[in-house]
């Protein structure tokens, strides 16, 4: 049985390419597959992805410092290239999707997900190499736990609705998703945990860069959205724990506390940090749970444009304590961290057996 899978395995963003990683790893071995990654790359991703080597901020600070490091973003992307090619079963490389339907990519089935391939907004409208309109059969079609990223269709609900309506077998990751493809097509999806999840700490930490930069305890600040009061925060953290503070960073602007800033940083480098570090403060998703997943001790920043997808995870999750999160303050997050262990496993298992009946045909 060989599976294809397509999803954003090829952005330069670490959840992209660790959580296709994850989906193809995880059907090679749990579900005793030969797996490979579609080697899709969508216009306006690739744009988008080309457009963010350059400084792309309000902050003039920021635009100076993203000048000067513009040769450390583009090795931060060649690190990138280099996981891909070394971890990931490709396809020869497609920049169209008709070219897809062309192909004869000689796989029994196909998985569509996860991350928000079904996000018309990210994808330059509907995409729908992302819905698996190049396969033609619904019973060779699998969606593992792809979002929509939002939460009204607008302009693109019909093309939506009828690429839904082509599938067999629907998952999705947020519970809003459920709820939208019930109202668009009267189908019920399963929701399923991010396929990083998938794989333990264990797994992860097979991969991960195990070097502590400059040695010591150190708290790891990684925020997708920045302003004076998360910076304000952090500093607070750093004298109350006496602690150094390393950035994985964007642009390499330093606002003038912060001990190491890093730039040049891969996908394996990048859970290398998040499995050394004391204390995680951060603002992303990805972010949240790899924080999750190596067990750490966890300060969340209130993100506008990501806040809908962290709580709808914390409450997957049962974690409570997120009140303070809807007020933009920053909350320490308590939890049982047993209990949250148990439950993703739980979470894994179901997850793995919705993959192998879709993928064997016993649901």
């Amino acid at each position: 049985m060989k599976i294809g899978i397509i999803t954003f395995h090829f952005v330069n963003n670490f959840g992209g390419v660790l959580q296709a990683y994850a989906l193809q790893r995880v059907i090679r071995e749990n579900c005793q597959c030969d797996s490979v990654v579609l080697d899709y790359r969508n216009w306006f991703i690739r744009l988008t992805d080309a457009i963010r080597v350059l400084p792309i901020t309000k902050n003039i600070k920021e635009v100076i410092a993203g000048l000067k490091s513009i040769g450390l973003r583009l090795k931060r992307r060649e690190r990138f290239e280099i996981f891909i090619k070394k971890h990931f079963v490709l396809t020869k490389k497609y920049i169209r999707s008709k070219q897809l339907k062309a192909s004869l990519l000689g796989c029994d089935k196909y998985i569509c997900g996860s991350d928000q391939i079904w996000n018309p907004y990210l994808t330059g409208g509907v995409d729908s190499a992302y819905f698996l309109q190049f396969v033609d059969n619904a019973e060779r079609k699998i969606a593992y736990s792809p979002s929509f990223g939002i939460d009204k269709t607008g302009i693109f609900t019909r093309k939506i609705k009828k690429n839904l309506e082509t599938f067999e077998y629907l998952s999705v990751r947020e519970s809003e998703g459920c709820k939208l493809i019930k109202e668009l097509t009267g189908k019920e999806a399963i929701q399923l945990i991010d396929p990083t999840f998938l794989l333990s700490e264990e797994k992860w930490s097979e991969i991960a860069s195990l070097t502590n930069p400059e040695g010591g305890k150190y708290i790891l600040l990684y925020i997708m959205q920045k302003d004076a009061q998360i910076y304000e925060y952090v500093k607070h953290l750093k004298e109350s724990y006496g602690m150094k503070v390393i950035e994985i960073s964007r642009y390499g602007y330093n606002p003038g506390f912060i001990d190491e800033i890093l730039v040049d940083v891969g996908p394996i480098e990048f859970l290398g940090l998040f499995k050394n570090a004391a204390h995680i403060c951060t603002n992303s998703y990805h972010g949240l749970i790899y924080s999750i997943i190596f067990n750490k001790d966890c300060y969340l920043i209130n993100c506008r444009r990501f806040t809908s997808r962290i709580l709808n995870l914390l409450n997957l999750l049962e974690i409570g304590n997120i009140d303070n999160l809807l007020t933009g303050a920053p909350i320490h997050l308590h939890y049982d961290h047993k209990a949250v262990r148990d439950k993703i496993i739980s979470e894994r298992k179901k997850a793995i057996s919705y993959l192998r009946e879709c993928i064997y045909d016993t649901i």
